[in-house]
């Protein structure tokens, strides 16, 4: 067993990925930097915010509003995650590359609330996916690389929330 040094455990500190975590630049700006008090409901997509987790339920009737993270990125148009798809075999499969992906997104959302489709493109051979959160198109890209195989790259913006993934076949 690896002990720490002495130095560390006296601060009680213990190096590691919460502090890589901590440190790291990307944050979520649409996310709230502490737990709200009381019960709060979002009046576009009445999801609930009980003790800081956006959740589907039936809100208290004295909740109060605000829009979620997920209405708030989507009224801004301003994504997390963004796919490119594109290549003659995306194209001629676009139907069941497309079923995919949002079937990928339905199953992610009955968990996680937040993580959403907020729109999808065609434009000149290419299909573009934007989402609310970088785990979703994260999955996405996945999925579509474990069923068609295929070029799977991922890149983050440099110091924002943002990845991007670009999948070819």
């Amino acid at each position: 067993m690896k002990h720490p040094e002495p130095g560390n455990r006296a601060l009680g500190f213990t190096p590691g990925r919460r502090m890589q975590f901590m440190m790291d630049p990307r944050h979520d700006p649409y996310q709230a930097r502490r737990k709200p008090r009381g019960e709060l409901v979002c009046p576009d997509c009445k999801l609930v915010c009980r003790e800081g987790r956006w959740q589907h339920g039936v809100p208290d009737p004295h909740a109060h509003t605000e829009h979620c993270p997920a209405c708030r990125r989507i009224a801004d148009r301003y994504a997390a995650g963004t796919l490119t798809i594109e290549g003659p075999f995306a194209y001629e499969h676009r139907a069941d590359v497309l079923q995919t992906a949002r079937h990928v997104a339905e199953q992610m959302q009955a968990e996680h609330p937040l993580q959403r489709i907020m729109d999808i493109e065609a434009l000149d051979g290419r299909v573009t996916i934007t989402t609310t959160d970088i785990h979703l198109v994260q999955a996405i890209g996945k999925a579509l690389h474990h069923a068609y195989g295929g070029n799977l790259h991922y890149g983050f913006a440099e110091g924002q929330y943002q990845l991007r993934v670009d999948w070819a076949a």
